[in-house]
């Protein structure tokens, strides 16, 4: 009777796992079989409005990098005295300037002096230069009625030579004392912005140390690193889509030059795309996307809303030969620059309808 027990048993587990299969496959209880890829009938009923036709469009093809903003007007100011101290400064960082507006002053008393005696030394030298032009004047008239010697006579032409040479040469140096003077104002050479201040009241102003920093707001550019093998690709006069994070703002910019000039260490060569509209907010330094046309290419664009995902897998439904609505297996990636529409890598072709709209 065991034995019996456990033989119909057995029989019973292989019937219940043989009828599970079949219902699986759809034998027992499976109604109509769907033909594999495609969808019942009562769905595939779609206006003839519904399908759209898959078409190559043409994109341009972008390249992103990471920038730099700098400004085309940005200097250093210096002295150009030798030495001199400085007596006040007139900005602070961050302060706006206006072009020939003083922004430091350094001390200038014996610059003042040194004028003084330069036109002390011009006037003289002027005076004397009268005096000889006097003389030669008489002794020209004098040496044509045979009255004094030639030899006095050429004195003279030397004197005035002489004379005339000093007085040039004093003029020279009245204007260099001149030229000095101005040079303890030290001038803003456009308008622009105070970035740096490196000088006080009391320190030594001399040719190598910078006093100050300055650059011109209205005149920024994108400095960019660019990998070697688009050199050929890059081209003057291109438009860039420039977002910058710390603003939050989209601005403009043109690629005014290309700098024929790899670094060995990074293989990489710069560009200078000037930024074009209201760039208020921006200073230089700041970080910056941007997005470089390089060519174009053809994709097969869908919208996104044409795609169904299930899980890690994405079907497009298209119209099969037969009229009705059929599933394929398609790969997708986002296209750039562009909201809400895919570009078809893979399972699709152009000339195929599909549901714009997945059901």
């Amino acid at each position: 009777m065991k034995k019996l027990g456990a033989v119909f048993f057995a029989v019973l587990v292989i019937a219940f796992i043989v009828s599970a299969m079949l219902y699986q496959t759809g034998v027992l209880f499976g109604g109509s079989k769907v033909p594999s890829g495609e969808i019942p009938d009562s769905a595939a009923e779609i206006p003839a409005t519904a399908w759209k036709t898959l078409e190559l469009s043409t994109v341009p093809i972008n390249y992103s990098a990471v920038g730099t903003i700098r400004s085309r007007e940005e200097i250093e100011i210096i002295s150009r005295l030798p030495s001199a101290r400085v007596i006040q400064v007139n900005v602070n960082n961050g302060d706006a300037c206006q072009e020939n507006s003083v922004l430091i002053k350094l001390e200038e008393k014996d610059l003042q002096a040194a004028l003084g005696a330069a036109a002390a030394n011009l006037a003289a030298a002027e005076s004397h230069l009268k005096f000889a032009q006097e003389e030669y004047d008489r002794y020209a008239q004098l040496v044509e009625k045979q009255v004094v010697a030639r030899r006095t006579f050429e004195e003279s032409v030397s004197n005035l030579n002489t004379a005339k040479a000093q007085v040039a040469m004093l003029k020279h140096t009245l204007e260099n004392a001149r030229i000095n003077l101005e040079y303890a104002s030290i001038r803003a050479p456009f308008d622009g912005i105070v970035a740096e201040r490196y000088c006080d009241p009391g320190d030594l102003a001399t040719p190598q140390n910078p006093l100050l920093k300055i650059f011109n707001p209205a005149r920024l550019q994108l400095r960019i690193p660019i990998r070697e093998n688009l050199f050929r690709d890059i081209k003057i006069g291109a438009q860039l889509q420039v977002p910058v994070e710390s603003t939050g703002k989209l601005y403009q910019a043109q690629i005014k030059e290309i700098i024929p000039a790899v670094d060995p260490g990074s293989r990489t060569f710069l560009i200078n795309a000037c930024l074009e509209g209201d760039t208020t907010g921006l200073m230089p330094g700041m970080f910056a996307a941007c997005v470089i046309p390089v060519g174009q290419k053809e994709v097969l664009a869908i919208p996104a809303s044409a795609v169904l995902k299930i899980g890690q897998l994405e079907y497009l439904h298209i119209r099969s030969a037969a009229g009705k609505v059929a599933r394929i297996m398609v790969k997708t990636v986002p296209l750039a620059g562009t909201a809400g529409m895919l570009e078809v890598v893979s399972g699709a072709k152009p000339g195929m309808q599909f549901l714009e709209v997945a059901p």
